[in-house]
C-alpha cells in the first residue's frame, strides 16, 4: 500500500508537468506563436497524457480489500464447472468447449470424440468413455 502512494504522488507530479506544459500550448497558441495544426498535435498529445495519468491514480487510489472480499465471496464459483457453463451465453459455452478440447471436439457414430483436451479436465476421461459420453484418444508422437 505504501508503494501505491508512493507512485500516486509521483504520477500526481507527473500529471502536474503535463498539464503545465498543455497550459503552455494552449497559451502559444492564443497569442498566435504556434500554428493551428501544431497545436492540434500537442494538445491531442498532452491531454491523452493527462487522461492516462488521471486513470492511473484512480486505479493507484483504488482500495483493494474490497475487491479481494469480493474475489474470495466468488472463488468457490470459478471451480464450478457446472455453474460456469450454466450461467454462460451460447457464444461463451462454444469458446469454453473449444477451448478444453483444443478445436478437436466431434460426433461420431453416437459418441463425442476428442484426440486433444486440456490436462486439467482429462481425470474423468475414463467414466466419461464408461457412460459413453466421450472418448477420448489422445494423440501419440
Amino acid at each position: 500500500m505504501k508503494a501505491n502512494k508512493q507512485r500516486v504522488q509521483e504520477k500526481k507530479l507527473e500529471l502536474e508537468n503535463v498539464q503545465e506544459k498543455m497550459f503552455s500550448v494552449e497559451e502559444k497558441w492564443i497569442k498566435n506563436e504556434i500554428a493551428k495544426d501544431t497545436y492540434d498535435r500537442w494538445y491531442t498529445n498532452y491531454n491523452d497524457t493527462i487522461q492516462n495519468l488521471k486513470q492511473t491514480i484512480e486505479r493507484l487510489n483504488t482500495d483493494l480489500s474490497k475487491v479481494f472480499l469480493i474475489l474470495e465471496k466468488n472463488l468457490s464459483l470459478l471451480t464450478d464447472m457446472h455453474y460456469v457453463y450454466n450461467k454462460s451465453n451460447i457464444l461463451q459455452k462454444r469458446d469454453f468447449i473449444n477451448m478444453v478440447f483444443d478445436n478437436n471436439l466431434y460426433y461420431q457414430e453416437g459418441i463425442y470424440r476428442t484426440p486433444t483436451m486440456r490436462s486439467i479436465f482429462t481425470h474423468n476421461t475414463p467414466l466419461m468413455k464408461e457412460k459413453g459420453c466421450l472418448i477420448y484418444e489422445k494423440k501419440t508422437g
